[in-house]
Parts: structure tokens; C-alpha cells; sequence
């Protein structure tokens, strides 16, 4: 009988476990012996392509639906040759458009104007073809990749120098006159601009404008792979020769960003035989290149990289064996000198290194003198001077190109400036003469009801005395009520008009202070923007605008104040503060003011005052006084004096000029509301008017001292009590 025992399950799980390893490690190998495969067809000969293509075409016969065919004709199209190439293009566009797969359409699109960059019939073809699909964010964005391309076909045809400034010229014309909203036109013309620039001169001009158009491209909505890439290849290039390292390191990654999105594309729509590694390969060599802005373990990363393709990848091979920048750079990083040495002398006479001629002289009597070689440094010194010379004259003859682009460049700025200031003053002029239309409709609304009212007066009189003579009683009664009601109208008029009159001066201080305000910040924009040899020309009219801004804007305040102060609005906040301080600041707020032969000083002969004043207005007593004493004296000294009286009861502040002073019968004529003695010179004539309106709300006073004949003099006195 046998013996009944219970026993725990056997568990699965482990083994299981090992089976997915084992398939996810078989299938991964196998993934990775494919890839190895199709990137060693991709870059065999033509006889071995060949033979893929016509099973490629064999495959293709048996399929039956557009959507099957667009991978097999993708395939076919990356193995084709290049006469070939275009008409395998269009058939895969147009296939993958009766699949209603545009996103693969767009990509043939511009991977054969890519292949094309020089025929202007091919491309302008590729662009007619992108337009006749519907409007979609992939559709723009290869049009304007495509109208990039057709750009620098173009830009080989102006010949000589001058032809490509008017070029420019032209361009930055289209630039300034392209709405903001038209992303895709401003792209187009400003990289047409830099292709010009670069063809005349590689300074800091053309990396400013590169960096605009970087600018434009990211804003660009939708995925624009292709475009950066265009962008990136080239900007990496051009930051590389200005020596701006961190630029040109930062366009490299996105370029292996942007390759990374190519790559993934290709997978997701069956593009087996694509490569780009023989491009990484070159990224990595220009990142090497600005190896000074690296640090070591991203240089070993990328040093790491570019080695390995060198070894795996066929056309990175043979770039390598031809020059071997990479480990040239990288010995350079590493102060290698010897190895770094001997690598540039077998290549320093490629023709692949005729771009990089002058580097590669620097680098190789830089690592000669490292090494002690004398006779390396006999030999090389004379090329070495010869092409210091040849790259000296070109650069000067680039820099006076990139000052006459910048002129011109300027010049169409300035242009643009007058005639928005032009416009200005048309809406300046049209507001004007609404205000004065305005003003005589009020003026005649008011004739009309005045002249009613004395109609209405009279027919009350005419009435009244019709019945005085049997209603004398119920006459004064009815006078009385009528005088009650007039007097009341009158009143709310009254207080109608005051507030009509407050809002008025509101609103139009409003309407011109915000504008005013807008000119000065544009100006100032404008000049911090501007070159600094610019800078000096346009501040004098930059300043002038701030100045005339600032007076009509001292004026609105002035008339806003003056309301405050006549309708008793205006609210002192007196505090115990320091006279001397208060002094200065009033004196710094108008030294700006000043002409170049007038001195401004602060002087206290009795040592700092605290009394018990509202700073703020007494700072704009002051401001008044010593801005007036600007305005008059165009030479020689203008003095703030603080002092006591006698007694010691009063502060004494006086401000003196020697300017051309004030007849002493005057002296009570200046303080009237809108006076002014001399007509020309700029204010409304309400500043001394107002400066002694506060005096006096501080329980001082303010007078012309009309025995000081050298100029003039106003003194201001405040109690002394703290």
C-alpha cells in the first residue's frame, strides 16, 4: 500500500523566465546581424546593389496596395544610382500619396532635393509638388527647406562682390518690409542673406545673423527635422571658423539630435538601406575640432565615436585614412605633441585638408616647437608666413565688405526709422485737428444752448410782466423758484464742466505720456541694439528725442499738477528729512540737463538741516528752480545754497545763475500762470508758478532776489522746525 505524501507544485516561473531571456537575446542578435547586413549593402558597390534592387522589384511585382509598395520603393530608392534616383523619387511620392502617407511623400521630397542642391529645375519641380498637396505644417516646412536649397543654387550666380552687396541690399529690404507672422518667407530671405554674407566675409556679422535665422527655425512649428539639420551642418561650420567653440559644439548636438530623429523616422517607415554615419562621423570630427571648449570626458566620449566609425564605417574609413583629424585633435587635446606631430605629417598635403590649410600649419608648428624639431620648424615657417599673409589680406578685404553690408544694412534701417516717424506725425497731425473740430463743435453746442436760454428768459419776462398787475404775489413766488432753479442749474453745470474739464486734462495727459513714453524706450532700444561705432551717431538723436519727450511730458505734469494744487487735491506728507541729501538729489536729477560750459555745485556752508517737509515736493521746488536756471544760462556756474536765516527761525535755499538774469519789474510777472518772458525758449510758463504754489502749501516762500544783477537768483525759505 503506498503512502499518501503531499507535495509542493513545481514552479514554472524560472524556467520561463530563461526562455524570454534567451529569445530577447537571439532576437536582438539577429536584429543586429540585419542592421550589419543592410548597412554593408548600402555601401557596396553598385553590381552588388544592383542585385538587391531586382529582388527588391521582384518582391514589389507581388504586392498589390500602394501602402505595401511605399517601403519596397523606399528601399529600391536608396540603392538606386543617381540618374536613376530622381524617377524612383517620384514614383515613391506619388505612390505614398495614393497611400495617403504625406509624412513619406514630404520625406522622398526632400531627400531629392538633397540630392539635387545645384539643378534649380529639379528643385523648383520639388516645390511645385509640395504645394499641390493640401496646407499642413510638414507641407511648409518642406517648401521651405527646399526654397533654402534653391537659395544657395542662386546664390553662385552673382559673380563679383558688389553684386552681392546690392544682393543683400535688396534682401534686407524684403527682411524689414516681411510681416512678423510670415515665418516662413522671413526664414527663406534671411538665409539668403547670411549665404551671400558668406560668401564675402566670415566674421561676426554673419554668426549674428546665423544665430537670428537659429532663432527663426526653432520657432518654426511641426517637426522640421530636415531643416535643422540643413541649419545645424551649416552653422556648425561657420561657428567653427569665427572661434566661437560653444556654438558650433552646441549645433553639433542638435545635428546628432536631429540625425538620431532621422534614424528613427527611417525605422518607423522600413528604410533599411540609409546610413548616416559617414555624417556622425563628420559631427564628431568638428566637435573634436573645438576640442577647447570641452571637458575631458566629453572629448574621450566623442574621441571614442569617431573611432569607431572610422573602423566600421566604408566612407569613414577611407576619410580617415585619408586625414586622420580626429586622433590629430585628440592627441592636440591631450598635449600629445609627438604623436599629434607625426599624424599631420602625413597628411598636411591632402587636398581633403585644403580648407583647414592654415589650421593644420598652426597645429604642426605648434606641435613641432612642443617637440624641440628645429628643422621641421626651418621648413614649415616660410609656407607658414606665405599663407598668414594670404589669409591676413583676405580678411582685411572680408572685414571692409562686412563694414559696407553693415552700412548699407544700417542705411535701410534709418530709412525704415523716418518713415515710421513720419507716420507718426500724420496720426499726430489727425489727432490735432479732431481735438480742434472737436473743440468748435463744443463751442457752438454751448452759443446754441446760451442763445436758448436767454429765449426762454425773455418769454419768462414777457409772461411775468403780462401778469404784474393781478399776480404780484405768485409773481415774486415764481421769480423766487425760478432764481432757486437757475441758480442750481448753474451750479451742477458748474460741476459738470469741472469735471468734464479734470477728465479732459486725465485723458489727454494719458494719450500723450503713453507715446512719449513708447518713442523714449523705442530710442533707447534702437541705440542698444546699434554697433558701437554706430552707437555714437545716433545717440545725439537719440537724446534729442528722450529731451523733447521729457519736456512735452514735464509739461503734462505740470498742467495735471497745477489742476491738483487750484482744485486743492494735492496731499503733503511731511516727515522730518534731511536738507542736504534732498539738495543733491534735486541736482542730479538736472544735471543732464546742463551745457558743457556750465558747472553745477551743492554747497552748505552751515553743515546738513533736518526739518519737517514733504522731501518729494520740495525736490520738485528745486528741480523747477534749477531747471529753469538750465534753460537761460549758457555758460558759467549754476549754485544750490542751503543756509539759515539771522535768527535761525527760516531754512534759506537759494539757487543763482549767471545767466542772462530777469528784469527786476518782472519779478512777480514770472510766478503768473503761463507767463514767459522769452518766447523761445522751450515750457509752458507754469513751472515757477507751481514752485511757488508748493512754497507756500510748505509754509515758505518763494522770491526773485532782484539785487543780484550777475544773473538770477530765487530764494527759497522754509520753516526751521524739525
Amino acid at each position: 500500500m503506498r503512502a499518501s505524501s503531499s507535495q509542493p507544485p513545481i514552479p514554472y516561473w524560472p524556467s520561463i523566465i530563461c526562455l524570454l531571456t534567451a529569445l530577447i537575446i537571439t532576437t536582438s542578435q539577429a536584429v543586429a546581424r540585419n542592421q550589419k547586413e543592410n548597412m554593408r549593402i548600402a555601401c557596396s558597390d553598385q553590381a552588388t546593389k544592383q542585385k538587391v534592387i531586382d529582388s527588391l522589384q521582384t518582391v514589389l511585382s507581388r504586392l498589390s496596395t500602394p501602402d505595401d509598395s511605399v517601403t519596397e520603393l523606399f528601399n529600391i530608392y536608396d540603392l538606386a544610382v543617381a540618374p536613376e534616383k530622381i524617377e524612383y523619387g517620384k514614383k515613391l511620392a506619388a505612390t505614398a500619396r495614393r497611400a495617403g502617407r504625406p509624412g513619406v511623400a514630404f520625406d522622398v521630397m526632400r531627400n531629392i532635393a538633397n540630392n539635387n542642391q545645384r539643378n534649380e529645375e529639379v528643385l523648383e519641380e520639388v516645390i511645385s509638388m509640395a504645394k499641390s498637396y493640401p496646407q499642413s505644417e510638414d507641407r511648409d516646412n518642406t517648401v521651405t527647406f527646399v526654397r533654402i536649397l534653391l537659395n544657395s543654387a542662386r546664390a553662385k550666380s552673382a559673380a563679383t562682390a558688389e553684386e552681392r552687396v546690392a544682393q543683400i541690399q535688396e534682401l534686407a529690404k524684403q527682411l524689414s518690409a516681411t510681416p512678423a507672422e510670415k515665418l516662413d518667407d522671413r526664414i527663406v530671405t534671411l538665409h539668403a542673406i547670411c549665404l551671400n554674407l558668406s560668401e564675402l566675409s566670415e566674421g561676426d556679422l554673419l554668426a549674428d545673423y546665423l544665430h537670428r535665422l537659429g532663432k527663426l527655425i526653432e520657432d518654426t512649428p511641426g517637426e522640421n527635422n530636415a531643416l535643422k539639420n540643413v541649419y545645424y551642418v551649416w552653422a556648425s561650420m561657420i561657428y567653427t571658423k569665427v572661434g566661437q567653440h560653444t556654438l558650433a559644439i552646441q549645433a553639433c548636438r542638435s545635428l546628432l539630435d536631429a540625425i538620431d530623429a532621422l534614424d528613427r523616422r527611417n525605422v518607423e517607415i522600413g528604410r533599411k538601406y540609409r546610413c548616416y554615419d559617414a555624417n556622425r562621423y563628420i559631427v564628431y570630427t568638428r566637435l573634436l575640432e573645438n576640442h577647447e571648449a570641452l571637458d575631458p570626458s566629453e572629448e574621450e566620449q566623442y574621441y571614442e565615436e569617431a573611432m569607431r566609425l572610422a573602423r566600421t564605417a566604408p566612407r569613414a574609413t577611407a576619410t580617415y585614412a585619408t586625414a586622420p583629424l580626429p586622433s590629430i585633435y585628440h592627441h592636440f587635446y591631450h598635449k600629445d605633441y609627438r604623436k599629434a606631430f607625426d599624424l599631420i605629417s602625413g597628411c598636411i598635403d591632402s587636398p581633403y585638408l585644403e580648407s583647414r590649410r592654415l589650421q593644420m600649419m598652426k597645429m604642426y608648428i605648434g606641435a613641432a616647437t612642443a617637440t624641440g624639431n628645429r628643422q621641421a620648424l626651418l621648413e614649415a615657417y616660410p609656407a607658414y608666413a606665405r599663407i598668414l599673409e594670404e589669409e591676413l589680406d583676405s580678411r582685411q578685404l572680408e572685414r571692409y565688405r562686412e563694414l559696407q553690408v553693415i552700412y548699407d544694412v544700417h542705411e535701410i534701417k534709418l530709412e525704415n526709422l523716418r518713415l515710421k516717424e513720419q507716420e507718426q506725425q500724420a496720426r499726430k497731425q489727425m489727432w490735432r485737428t479732431v481735438t480742434i473740430v472737436c473743440a468748435g463743435l463744443l463751442l457752438a453746442l454751448g452759443a446754441f444752448i446760451f442763445f436758448l436760454i436767454r429765449l426762454n428768459r425773455r418769454k419768462a419776462v414777457i409772461a411775468t410782466r403780462l401778469k404784474v398787475a393781478n399776480r404780484q404775489l405768485r409773481k415774486e413766488s415764481r421769480e423766487l423758484m425760478e432764481t432757486r432753479a437757475r441758480l442750481e442749474e448753474a451750479r451742477d453745470k458748474a460741476r459738470r464742466a469741472d469735471n468734464l474739464k479734470t477728465d479732459f486734462i486725465n485723458n489727454m495727459s494719458h494719450e500723450v505720456k503713453v507715446p512719449l513714453q513708447a518713442m523714449a524706450e523705442y530710442a533707447q532700444m534702437i541705440l542698444e541694439n546699434t554697433s558701437d561705432e554706430h552707437k555714437k551717431y545716433l545717440a545725439t538723436f537719440a537724446d534729442r528725442l528722450v529731451l523733447n519727450c521729457d519736456l512735452v511730458n514735464t509739461i503734462v505734469n505740470d498742467v495735471l499738477q497745477l489742476a491738483e494744487i487750484h482744485n486743492s487735491t494735492l496731499q503733503l506728507k511731511k516727515k522730518p528729512h534731511s536738507l542736504l541729501p534732498t539738495c543733491e538729489a534735486a541736482a542730479d536729477a538736472v544735471r543732464h540737463k546742463l551745457r558743457p560750459d556750465v558747472r553745477l555745485s551743492v554747497e552748505a556752508p552751515k553743515g546738513d538741516l533736518i526739518i519737517l517737509t514733504d522731501r518729494h515736493r520740495l525736490i520738485q521746488i528745486l528741480s523747477n528752480l534749477l531747471s529753469n536756471a538750465a534753460k537761460f544760462t549758457q555758460e558759467g556756474e549754476i549754485s544750490l545754497r542751503l543756509d539759515t536765516s539771522a535768527d535761525g527761525r527760516q531754512v534759506v535755499i537759494s539757487v543763482t545763475d549767471t545767466g542772462c538774469g530777469i528784469d527786476p519789474h518782472n519779478s512777480e510777472v514770472i510766478f503768473d500762470r503761463f507767463t514767459k518772458i522769452d518766447r523761445s525758449v522751450p515750457g509752458a510758463g507754469i513751472g515757477l508758478t507751481i514752485a511757488r504754489m508748493l512754497a507756500e502749501m510748505l509754509g515758505g516762500a518763494l522770491i526773485l532776489d532782484t539785487a543780484y544783477t550777475d544773473g538770477a537768483r530765487f530764494i527759497l525759505t522754509l520753516p526751521n522746525k524739525a
